[in-house]
This record gives C-alpha cells, structure tokens and sequence, in this order.
C-alpha cells in the first residue's frame, strides 16, 4: 500500500488533474468534494470521450468515476488484488471510517510486495502488507 495518496477535487477543471499526475508520477487518484470520497479519476478517463472530457470547462467531477472500489486495512492483501483482476481496474483505496483515506494500492505496490514475498494467500488471513 502506498500511504502518501495525492487527491482531486471534484470542482476543480480537468486540465489540473493532468497537471497533478504529471508532477506527481501517478496515472489516477481519488477525488474529494467537500472533504468526501466521491470518486476516482484516471488518465483513461481523461480521454474518454463518453464523459464529456472535451467540454470546455468541464470539471474533474465531470470525468471522474463515481465508483469508489476500497478494502479496510485489516481485510487480506488478496482481497484487493482479486478486486483489480476481477474489475479490471488499477486501484483500490484502503479507507478506515468512512470517508478516511488511509492508502492506495496499485498494481506496482502489488509487484513490490511479491518481489519481497509479502503477499499473503488468499486463504491466509492478515493485514494489507503492500
């Protein structure tokens, strides 16, 4: 799991979001409206032209996902790596109390935990060890 978590603002206009993952290396991030997990942005949605990403003056609320796919820090590591594979999707936030972003877990935080041996099977329980 990575901890440092960079988020969006859903009212925010699209083009920032491009700047944000430029500089910070990363090809999605949660977005926040007023503080609350509202959904999830990514490169992908930045040039999908269903969601309205050409617009002028569109917003990040506008091209964002609104599903939030999340694990608890106690569930097993497997559990967020079965949700990527079976959703196909390239995140999956680790929330505490509602609303609480504790981390994220890409699969580049998969890779490292494999190249350590950390995984846990699935049948194994055990804290998120990415």
């Amino acid at each position: 799991m990575t901890c440092y978590v960079v988020t969006l603002r859903a009212e925010s206009p699209l083009f920032s979001a491009e700047w944000t993952f430029a500089s910070e290396g990363v090809s999605g991030a949660p977005v926040r409206d007023a503080g609350r997990l509202v959904g999830v942005l990514s490169k992908t949605d930045l040039v999908d032209p269903l969601r309205g990403t050409q617009r002028r003056g569109a917003t990040i609320g506008d091209a964002m996902n609104p599903f939030i796919w999340s694990v608890h820090p106690a569930d097993p590591a497997m559990h967020a790596v079965n949700l990527m594979v079976k959703l196909g999707i390239h995140r999956v936030l680790v929330v505490g109390r509602p609303g609480e972003l504790l981390g994220i877990i890409t699969p580049l935080d998969v890779l490292r935990a494999l190249s350590r041996g950390q995984l846990i099977e699935p049948e194994a329980p055990g804290k998120i060890a990415l």
